[in-house]
C-alpha cells in the first residue's frame, strides 16, 4: 500500500480531485488529506487500476502484440482443469494480483487465469495461473 501512496503523491492535485469526484468522495482539502481519503475508501485493486490509467498504460497494454490474451475462468472450468490434469488448485503456477494484466482484468486472489499464447511453430498454447496476493 505504501507504493500506491507514493504513486498517488506523484499525481496532480487536479487529477486526485477528479478521482474523488468520480468515486463520490469529498474533493477538497490538502493533497495529503485527499490521498488519505482515497486510500481509506477505495480497494487497493481499484487504486492500482486508476494509477495505470494516470500513467497511460491501461488499455494500451492489453492491445500490445506481445501481451497474450488473459481471461478469468469459471469455477466449472477450474474443476475440469483439476480433473484433467489431476492436480489441486494450489499446484498451479502463480501470478501476483499486482501483475498489471491481472489488475486490468480485475483478477483477485483465488482466481485462475487462462493465458492463450500464440506461436508460429506451436500455434496456440494455453497456460493457467493461480492469482495470489502480492506482498
Amino acid at each position: 500500500m505504501k507504493d500506491i501512496v507514493r504513486l498517488l503523491d506523484g499525481v496532480s492535485y487536479r487529477n486526485l480531485t477528479k478521482l474523488c469526484g468520480k468515486e463520490g468522495l469529498k474533493k477538497s482539502g490538502k493533497k495529503s488529506e485527499v490521498i488519505a481519503r482515497l486510500v481509506e475508501s477505495l480497494p487497493e485493486e481499484r487504486l492500482r487500476t486508476y494509477m495505470m490509467d494516470f500513467l497511460g498504460i491501461g488499455g494500451k497494454m492489453l492491445e500490445h502484440e506481445f501481451v497474450p490474451e488473459h481471461r478469468k475462468i469459471s469455477e466449472e472450468e477450474i474443476k475440469e482443469l483439476k480433473k484433467k490434469f489431476g492436480i489441486k488448485k494450489w499446484q498451479l503456477p502463480k501470478i501476483l494480483d499486482r501483475d498489471p494484466i491481472a489488475m486490468l482484468i480485475g483478477a483477485k486472489p483465488g482466481d485462475v487465469l487462462e493465458i492463450a499464447r500464440k506461436s508460429e511453430t506451436a500455434g496456440e498454447s494455453k497456460y493457467y495461473r493461480l492469482v495470489i496476493r502480492g506482498s
